[in-house]
């Protein structure tokens, strides 16, 4: 038995530690890589990054088929892992992920228990890569080559890198993580952990401009009536199904969606399949997290304490309390302290508001919003501004989790698709509950109710793609960043004329909502508001891009904002 044991190992030996055996597994890696990056030219910058990895870890173990085997298995684990979060979130495997997310406990307990599907077969197998690996070092011997040989080959390979570094010199990398090139991604992904250790911002876009004046200082806030309560609902991962004309779709939505006035109105947003804190970003900042570039899917941890003038502090100034309803932890992508950092009084996240998980039907959120909008009409005499975050279409979709008393058929077929329109009907239907409530004492209690997607499902991507062929998610002028945004006047007559744009990007959302609640608006928010009337609805990509850069500079010029 100890014979044939001997053998077998030996046999394993012998095939693992073989030139033809490397040579293959090069080949093999090669064509599987390019079938997830599906761009030739990509190729060699991702191998020369694989041999890049190759040479460092034999100067540091002296072996060269465990290095090759372990910078393989490295590769291929990050390009799987970049599919998973592209397929989910519509942007690839970042180096920030690893700093931030990897870091963060509450965004790594959202992930295990709402992707474990996705995650549990990449932990298997690196685990089973690991103990291979393992095996691999025991059993190979050291090579007889010097350090200083070994260092050349190090220094040799990191020369070449950039040499097959696949963008143009001055095309933006964030375009590329909205690509799906899911091989290379990672590693150009390091050239932004540089910019950000030099301190390259978008300050550095505005080195070259004439300086700006700053904005007049804020006086008194005059409204034009009594100043009504301000209800604002993000409606997570929802778009306009009414739209979408397939499998029986907009005839089961064609009620939803619209304003109080009968209308739809389109939202451009800047992320799709996932990231609702960048969308939340744009509206509380009047900013567009475009202008940040790949720092976009991070800036609630790169702009803490950076931006000081927002949605917030522009109600707060007017006399509201203003105050965020989340079903997250306050850490979550640290979401909590960057919206304390912009002026919010409060922020009612995950466990002050009782949640005992992350998939709540949105009524449980709703419910403890009026709990909330209750209590602080007997011990606050402010108007209230009230974010409500929900939580209920939020992917995955391999789980039933609507009402069963629902009557909505199955419509495509499609398990997950169908998961996410019930998702979307028991939505609405929440909705319609908190409407009904804010109408009911909306003779005592006037207010607002402004509903908005944050960014479209990937449950719905095929079928945008089949009814829209502009569809593509690294167009971010494209089909896949249209959502919509709904308003309600309740108890009051509503300007709707700041919302009349026949598409309104989010960054301008919030100033609307000031300007149709009947607010006077500091100087900052009026010129934000004339960059919007000027640009018919659009701040990244306005034709008038000079304004939008002299409305950063004169905030930047303020104090407003921080980019260094």
């Amino acid at each position: 038995m100890w014979v044939n044991s001997k053998k077998l190992i030996g046999n394993l030996s012998a095939l693992i530690f073989n030139p033809v055996a490397a040579i293959a597994a090069v080949l093999s890696c090669t064509a599987f890589l390019y079938l997830l990056e599906r761009a030739a030219h990509h190729m060699p910058f991702v191998m020369l990054s694989v041999l890049g990895i190759v040479t460092v870890l034999f100067l540091l173990s002296s072996r060269i088929y465990f290095s090759l085997y372990t910078a393989l298995a490295i590769t291929v684990l990050l390009s799987i892992a970049s599919v998973l979060k592209y397929r989910t979130k519509g942007f690839d495997l970042h180096i920030y992920d690893l700093v931030f997310t990897g870091t963060d406990p509450q965004a790594f307990a959202f992930l295990m228990n709402g992707f474990a599907a996705y995650i549990l077969p990449v932990v298997v197998l690196m685990i089973g890569a690991l103990i291979g690996l393992t095996l691999v070092f025991i059993a190979e011997h050291k090579a007889r080559m010097s350090a200083l040989r070994r260092s050349g080959m190090v220094a040799v390979t990191f020369a070449l890198i950039p040499l097959s570094y696949p963008l143009a010199a001055d095309e933006p990398r964030y375009f590329h993580y909205l690509g799906g090139f899911n091989a290379s991604a990672f590693f150009v992904s390091f050239l932004d952990l540089r910019d950000a250790a030099i301190g390259r911002s978008i300050s550095d876009r505005f080195a070259e401009l004439p300086a700006a004046r700053p904005f007049a200082s804020p006086g008194p806030c005059e409204a034009t009536g009594p100043k009504p309560d301000l209800f604002v609902v993000l409606s997570e991962s929802q778009t306009d199904l009414s739209r979408l004309d397939q499998y029986g779709i907009s005839q089961l939505f064609a009620q939803q969606f619209k304003s109080a006035d009968g209308k739809r109105r389109e939202l451009r947003v800047e992320t799709f399949g996932g990231g609702t804190w960048v969308s939340n970003f744009s509206l509380m900042t009047g900013l567009s997290s475009l202008d940040f570039g790949w720092r976009a899917p991070y800036l609630t941890t790169t702009m803490e304490g950076k931006v000081h003038q927002s949605l917030a502090t522009e109600l707060s100034r007017c006399g509201y309390r203003t105050a965020v309803l989340m079903p997250m932890d306050h850490g979550f992508v640290n979401e909590g302290p960057f919206l304390e950092s912009i002026g919010f009084d409060e922020v009612l996240d995950y466990n002050r508001i009782g949640a005992s998980e992350y998939a709540h039907r949105d009524r449980f959120y709703f419910e403890a919003a009026r709990a909330f909008i209750e209590q602080h009409r007997r011990t606050d005499g402010r108007p209230l501004f009230l974010e409500v975050q929900t939580m209920f279409a939020h992917s995955p979709y391999v789980e039933h989790l609507s009402d069963p008393d629902l009557e909505l058929t199955s419509t495509s077929g499609n398990i997950e698709l169908d998961e996410y329109l019930r998702r979307v009907a028991q939505s609405q239907k929440d909705f319609a509950w908190f409407l009904g409530q804010a109408e009911a004492e909306s003779r005592d209690h006037p207010s607002i109710v402004l509903e908005f997607g944050d960014h479209q499902s990937f449950a719905t991507r095929e079928v945008v793609n089949h009814l829209y062929p502009d569809f593509a998610v690294n167009d971010l002028k494209s089909s896949a960043y249209r959502s919509y945004f709904t308003v309600h006047g309740m108890g009051l007559e509503l300007n709707m004329a700041p919302f009349d744009f026949a598409s309104l990007d989010i960054a301008y959302l919030g100033v609307s909502l000031i300007e149709a609640a009947g607010l006077g608006r500091s100087p900052m928010f009026a010129d934000l508001a004339a960059l919007r009337d000027r640009c018919e609805g659009k701040m990244h990509f306005c034709a008038d891009r000079g304004s939008v850069d002299q409305h950063l500079q004169k905030r930047i010029a303020s104090g407003y904002l921080t980019v260094q």
